[in-house]
């Protein structure tokens, strides 16, 4: 870059000494009007820039430096990296600016602003849906609403039973409930002897199965297993049993 400057103009001083007399009016003396005659005023210094060059003023020098700061090589790569993870007022928190102006960043990069509160609740409730269904069919159910009627409608489950084996917490439970229509049924007498008779039913056959592997208590084949370095889900398949169970049993045992 190449910087031309024009030839600054000489203020009249009557310091000045030279082989001509010059008079405090700063022209020769002798003059006619010399003394009434005011010194013309400097022209306007002007700056010449050749080649190219970048300005960054005092605002956006420190949003680059915030974002260097925070780990990212440049703003634009912070911007590019965030704006789909952080709402407009968490990013002029972390920039140490207004949403102003960082929805006129992301204007200027290109960039898609992140999600209102709305959309934001719908893709979490999207992905919450989503994992409930994997979670279902983990459990050997073809959809959410066959599994709460199973749990729920038929079995009198409580919602924090149920949401301990869904992973989630008991009011995205209530809400699933309320979505399909289904009702909360207190445990009755005949549901506890039903459930008493499925826990027997299962308990003769993870008997027997542990009979045909060669195992006369459960113990005993899990610490094997363990020891062998087999994994939760090849225990699972081999015992055919679920995980919620057989993960308290692992936890029983200090496995």
């Amino acid at each position: 870059m190449r910087l031309a400057f024009p030839p600054l103009l000489m203020e009249p001083s009557p310091q000045v000494s030279s082989a001509m007399r010059i008079s405090r009016s700063g022209v020769a003396p002798g003059r006619p009007g010399a003394w009434a005659t005011p010194p013309p005023a400097p022209s306007r210094r002007r700056l010449t820039l050749h080649g190219g060059f970048a300005v960054l003023d005092r605002q956006q020098r420190h949003l680059h430096d915030r974002a260097q700061a925070l780990g990212f090589a440049d703003l634009h790569s912070y911007l590019a990296a965030r704006c789909q993870q952080a709402s407009l007022a968490q990013l002029a928190g972390e920039l140490g600016t207004t949403t102003l102006v960082v929805r006129h960043l992301l204007d200027h990069a290109a960039l898609q602003p992140p999600p209102g509160p709305a959309a934001a609740a719908r893709q979490r409730r999207h992905s919450t849906d989503q994992q409930l269904t994997q979670r279902a069919a983990a459990l050997g159910f073809a959809n959410l609403k066959e599994y709460l009627v199973e749990r729920v409608a038929t079995r009198a489950w409580p919602l924090s039973r149920v949401a301990r084996e869904l992973g989630v917490h008991p009011a995205t439970v209530a809400d699933r409930l309320d979505q399909h229509g289904l009702r909360r049924q207190r445990p009755t007498a005949g549901h506890q002897r039903a459930a008493q008779r499925r826990a027997a039913t299962w308990a003769a056959k993870r008997r027997a199965r542990l009979a045909e592997l060669g195992f006369r208590e459960l113990a005993g084949y899990l610490h094997d297993r363990v020891a062998q370095g087999w994994s939760e889900r090849r225990i699972r398949a081999e015992l055919r049993v679920g995980r919620a169970w057989l993960v308290q049993r692992l936890a029983q045992l200090g496995l």
